[in-house]
C-alpha cells in the first residue's frame, strides 16, 4: 500500500497504527441550493443594473436635468420670464391708472361746464325776476348747492338752499329730486337718491344724508326743482362730487 510520502506501507501491521483520509463529494441537494442562490443573485444584479440604466445614472448615461449648468440655465430663463411678466403687469396697471385718471378728469371737466351753465342760467332767471320781464319768470332759484361731510364723518351731506327771486308774493311749493351720476363697472349710470316736497316763502334750506349705491363711483349730483305751478319752468343745477 502506498503511504503519504510515496513509499510503501506494510499492510500487515495492525489497523490502529494506520491513518486514513476520507474525501466526500457534493450531494445533489446542496448542488440545487447553490444553483438557486446563484440564480437569485444574478436576477437581483440584473434588475439593479436595469434600474440604474432607467434612472440615467449608469455608466455612459447622462441626464440633462441632473447637470448643474442645465439647472442654472433653466432657473435663469425662468427668472427672465417672471421679470417680463411683472413688467407687463406694471405697464398694464400704469395704463389702467392713466385711463381712469383721464376719464375722471374728463367727467370733472364736463361736470364743471354743466354746473357753470346751470349757475349762469339760474342767475339769468334770478335777474329776470328782478326786472319783471314779460316772460314768465321762475318762482324759485337755487342759491347754495354743495356736498359736505356729515357730523359723523362717514356719510356725505347735501346742503341745498332755495329762495324766491324778486319780491315774493306768496308761498311756493313743489318737489325736489336729487339724482346721482357716476360709473359702475365702467359704464355711466344715474341713480335717483331721494325726492322731497317743499313749501316756503322767501327761502328754505334742505339737508339730507346721501347714501351711495354699492359699487358706484359718483361723479356729480344733479338737483331738479319742479314747481307745483305747471306754468313755471323747472330748475336744474349740478355740482361735482367731492374727491
Amino acid at each position: 500500500m502506498v503511504g503519504r510520502d510515496g513509499g510503501l506501507v506494510n499492510t500487515d501491521q495492525p489497523l490502529l497504527d494506520q491513518t486514513f483520509i476520507v474525501i466526500r463529494g457534493i450531494g445533489p441537494s446542496r448542488l440545487r441550493v447553490f444553483l438557486v442562490l446563484g440564480t437569485v443573485v444574478l436576477v437581483l444584479l440584473g434588475w439593479g443594473l436595469f434600474q440604474l440604466g432607467r434612472s440615467g445614472i449608469g455608466i455612459g448615461v447622462t441626464n440633462p436635468m441632473s447637470s448643474m449648468a442645465t439647472l442654472r440655465r433653466a432657473i435663469s430663463e425662468r427668472d427672465v420670464t417672471i421679470g417680463d411678466l411683472r413688467r407687463q403687469v406694471a405697464e398694464l396697471d400704469t395704463l389702467k391708472v392713466a385711463q381712469d385718471r383721464e376719464r375722471q378728469e374728463l367727467a370733472r371737466s364736463i361736470g364743471e361746464l354743466q354746473a357753470e351753465v346751470a349757475r349762469q342760467r339760474q342767475q339769468l332767471e334770478f335777474y329776470k325776476g328782478i326786472v319783471a320781464t314779460a316772460e314768465a319768470p321762475a318762482n324759485i332759484a337755487i342759491r347754495t348747492l354743495r356736498i359736505d361731510d356729515s357730523r359723523a364723518g362717514s356719510t356725505p351731506l347735501l346742503r341745498l338752499s332755495m329762495v324766491q327771486p324778486g319780491n315774493p308774493q306768496g308761498v311756493v311749493s313743489g318737489m325736489v329730486t336729487v339724482t346721482l351720476e357716476g360709473a359702475r363697472a365702467g359704464r355711466a349710470v344715474r341713480y335717483p337718491l331721494f325726492e322731497t316736497a317743499y313749501s316756503f316763502r322767501y327761502f328754505e334750506n334742505v339737508e339730507r344724508e346721501l347714501v351711495v349705491p354699492s359699487g358706484v363711483t359718483p361723479d356729480r349730483l344733479t338737483v331738479e326743482i319742479r314747481p307745483a305751478d305747471k306754468a313755471m319752468r323747472p330748475v336744474v343745477q349740478s355740482t361735482l362730487w367731492p374727491p
